[in-house]
């Protein structure tokens, strides 16, 4: 099972947008999630640069993409500049155990690099995720450090 890593282009939207959805289906146990229908448009717009960020794609040999990473730059007075944080990052289960996940972290590392960022972020899921130990634990063999929980407020 060959694959490599590469930044995502416009040909990459429908493959893209399946992982993604097929993530947020994992993260909430539940099937049948669509997206939001802007989804399309923040992929895009990313894509095009017209927001910072990257989208970072594992493909095999055949195009099936495998995996996915996306990543945003935020701008924070208190850390005096930017910050990349992983907004989302999923592997196709078969390919789990293969590395895959930990070849898109170090893409994503080499992004921030190119970048001049340096500092990498990731909120990890709810404590009740059925997979939250082994998220943890992923992202504590790629060195993450564990900073807390976080909130958020849907604001209407």
């Amino acid at each position: 099972m060959d694959w490599k890593v590469r930044t995502a282009n416009m040909n990459d939207e429908a493959q893209v947008l399946e992982a993604i959805r097929l993530f947020v289906e994992e993260l909430r146990g539940k099937h049948d999630i669509p997206l939001p229908e802007n989804a399309k448009n923040v992929f895009r717009r990313i894509i095009n640069s017209v927001i910072p960020g990257t989208v970072l794609v594992a493909e095999t040999e055949d195009n099936e993409i495998i995996g996915c990473a996306t990543v945003s730059i935020q701008e924070v007075i208190y850390k005096g500049g930017a910050y990349a944080l992983l907004q989302e990052l999923w592997v196709q289960p078969s390919y789990r155990s293969l590395l895959v996940g930990n070849s898109l972290i170090s893409a994503v590392e080499n992004y921030c690099r190119d970048s001049t960022i340096k500092r990498l972020e990731v909120c990890l899921p709810d404590k009740s995720f059925h997979a939250f130990d082994s998220t943890y634990n992923f992202y504590q063999r790629n060195r993450f450090i564990d900073n807390g929980p976080y909130m958020a407020k849907k604001i209407e």
